[in-house]
């Protein structure tokens, strides 16, 4: 299969903006924290470091800068008018696999901050195919079930922010966690979720948010999660977080403090909510090295008589940075019936997909990457990484009776491997040009013994952003 995008996007701001998901310079985020050795919070996107000054090319640190998330780190003050910006992009692509397909679409994005603090954040997306799939530089939940035009709001939400406290209302993309090719409990993988998150920071090494979002209004499943990010030295991030997800004839108040630990009141109040826990760190031993691990638990079984298994799932990675190259490795395992449940309606899914990891149960893979601005205005980047599938899912339920050792990964394992090369082009002014080439190659596909296939990508994408 091969398939080439050509994206043209126009934009108008005044003041920043923030990376949004799959832009090519959001990992440079990410290495500006291993680069300055200084430690950002636990929830992302987060904001460009400031000790990278002479690391990167001011060019780059210019569009980090101009990218980078206000709400994260704290808005600039502003007078007058405020700052507003809005950007338009629109999408062609056609694919070739067994017959040629076509798609096209458009994304409007605002952001406003009428006065200091106060922030209004919005995208729409509308876009047609003949196959149903989105076009290149759109997020990949926009994937519909039937033929036809497709209207969706991406994210919208205000945000108000005082000192260390922010309160945000409306629909919000999140990442929480280190992992730098994917998050366990709370990722981009599934929509963003319409909540009330709470964001405070009492002092400079303790951080505290906390969220309630629906997950599916029609059948009244709600997520509640909280998490506390404490740097009790300067090279250390500790993350200590939980989330429930539960069915409710209306808001439950106890999920909803964000001061008590939910498992005991799921254990002893409720029955068969789906509660996870997650214990993550970052450590810094020197600038430019950067370590972080991450372990999920979704179910640990200290009751052994019943023979069932335990539901874990774990990230380790590293990171060195040499002058504008960053070298970043990472090896993430999820166990069978993570993220699934007795009962169908407390999988831990919105739209359909996963809430964290987007890997799925059943999964393993190591990633590495490399990532350069050593040439700017090239930015070049290249991910190479091998997964396995099992044959276990999300969607089959966890059995309550005696279970045998289905050993890992489970049944015909599907093994696939790919390469991704990314180059992107800043000639200075409002221009830059991205494109992307990769190929998968993919054993026992669908669990099929035997079966094969290769897959080829490519993308092309021609930016102009317009400064007032």
């Amino acid at each position: 299969m091969t398939g080439i995008a050509l994206t043209a996007i126009l934009g108008a701001f005044l003041g920043g903006g923030w990376v949004p998901p799959g832009h090519p310079l959001s990992e440079w985020i990410r290495h500006s924290e291993t680069m300055s050795g200084e430690i950002a919070p636990g929830t992302g996107p987060a904001q460009i470091r400031s000790g990278v000054a002479g690391s990167l090319p001011d060019g780059l640190l210019d569009m980090l800068k101009r990218l980078s998330l206000p709400g994260a780190g704290g808005a600039r003050e502003v007078t007058g008018l405020g700052r507003f910006g809005a950007t338009l992009l629109c999408a062609v692509e056609a694919e070739d696999s067994t017959s040629t397909e076509t798609r096209a679409g458009t994304s409007v994005e605002a952001f406003l901050e009428p006065v200091p603090g106060l922030q209004l954040r919005e995208r729409l997306s509308v876009w047609a195919s003949s196959d149903e799939n989105s076009p290149g530089g759109f997020t990949p939940f926009h994937e519909g079930a039937e033929q036809g035009r497709h209207l969706y709001v991406d994210w919208g939400y205000a945000s108000w922010r005082r000192g260390g406290f922010e309160a945000a209302l409306g629909r919000i993309p999140q990442i929480w966690g280190p992992g730098r090719f994917t998050s366990l409990l709370i990722s981009e993988n599934s929509p963003p979720l319409d909540m009330l998150r709470l964001y405070w920071q009492p002092a400079g090494w303790l951080r505290f948010t906390g969220l309630t979002a629906t997950v599916d209004s029609d059948s009244s499943t709600y997520l509640c999660a909280h998490r506390l990010d404490v740097v009790p030295y300067r090279w250390i991030r500790l993350g200590f977080s939980e989330s429930i997800l539960f069915s409710s004839d209306g808001l439950e108040l106890a999920y909803m403090n964000p001061v008590i630990p939910w498992y005991p009141v799921q254990w002893n109040e409720r029955e068969d909510d789906n509660a996870m826990l997650c214990i993550d760190a970052t450590v810094f031993p020197a600038r430019g090295l950067s370590a972080w691990g991450e372990l999920l638990i979704d179910d640990l079984q200290y009751q052994t008589e019943w023979g069932r298994p335990h539901r874990l799932g774990w990230t380790a990675g590293a990171e060195w940075t040499a002058g504008a190259t960053a070298f970043t490795g990472e090896y993430t395992r999820i166990d069978r019936f993570v993220y699934s449940q007795k009962l169908p309606r407390n999988y831990y899914l919105h739209h359909g997909s996963i809430i964290g990891s987007g890997l799925g149960p059943d999964c393993d893979r190591a990633t590495l990457g490399i990532s350069t601005a050593e040439a700017w205005p090239l930015v070049v980047s290249l991910r190479a990484d091998h997964s396995r599938h099992g044959e276990g899912t999300v969607y089959e339920g966890f059995p309550d009776s005696l279970l045998t050792d289905y050993g890992f990964p489970s049944g015909t394992v599907e093994h696939s491997t790919g390469a991704v090369l990314g180059v992107s082009y800043y000639p200075g002014g409002p221009f830059e040009a991205h494109a992307t080439g990769g190929m998968r190659w993919t054993r026992n596909l669908d669990h099929l013994p035997g079966e094969e296939s290769s897959e080829a990508e490519g993308s092309l994408e021609l930016v102009a952003r317009f400064g007032l």
